[in-house]
């Protein structure tokens, strides 16, 4: 498949392009592994109600990445209702490949879908994946380098938040595209907020 770069337009309607985007996105999707794969609507998203209160992180898991209580949040919700649309895909993890397995290509095509986006000119896309990068890429080492104060992460461009980290609810989503066989740890979801 073939992307070409897509020169920004200076304001009017897009919704072709981004149509012809996404549909591209969705190739891309099947070609690296994906099992299911469907672009939703961001406006309809689902998150998990939060606790008001967050808990005071102690001075040595604290991390300058990352603000602690004491600076203002930004609100997920709003930022990821700014897009239009998401591309949303699957894998299962079973007899055929392990959940780490599984979890390690939920990873790779979040990248890769992130990264055609930008190729195609939506250079604002975020992608978002599975479970705990750490779990996946970090296995071996006792702590998250991202949480050291003063150390970054040691895999910054493979690496992404997963969709329960930032409030959303796999369940939920996975029942607004019709995958009625959705099972929590066996079938992995990522999604790339396009435009």
């Amino acid at each position: 498949m073939a992307i070409e770069s897509i020169k920004p337009l200076r304001g009017g309607d897009d919704t072709s392009r981004l149509d012809g985007m996404l549909e591209s996105l969705l190739e891309l999707c099947m070609n690296e592994g994906a099992h299911a794969f469907e672009v939703i609507a961001c406006r309809d998203l689902s998150f998990v109600e939060r606790p008001a209160a967050m808990q005071d992180v102690p001075d040595g898991e604290r991390s300058i990445f990352w603000p602690v209580p004491r600076f203002p949040r930004d609100s997920i919700e709003d930022a990821l209702g700014l897009y239009r649309k998401a591309v949303v895909f699957a894998v299962r993890a079973g007899a055929a490949q392990s959940r780490i397995d599984a979890m390690r290509t939920i990873y790779d095509i979040a990248s890769r879908v992130e990264s055609a986006c930008f190729y195609g000119g939506y250079y604002l896309a975020i992608g978002l994946a599975a479970g705990n990068c750490k779990e996946v890429f970090c296995a071996e080492e006792k702590k998250c380098q991202a949480l050291t104060v003063g150390k970054a992460c040691l895999h910054p461009l493979r690496s992404r938040p997963s969709l329960e980290a930032c409030g959303l609810d796999p369940a939920a989503i996975a029942a607004e595209v019709g995958w009625d066989d959705y099972e929590p740890g066996a079938f992995l979801i990522g999604m790339v907020f396009v435009g």
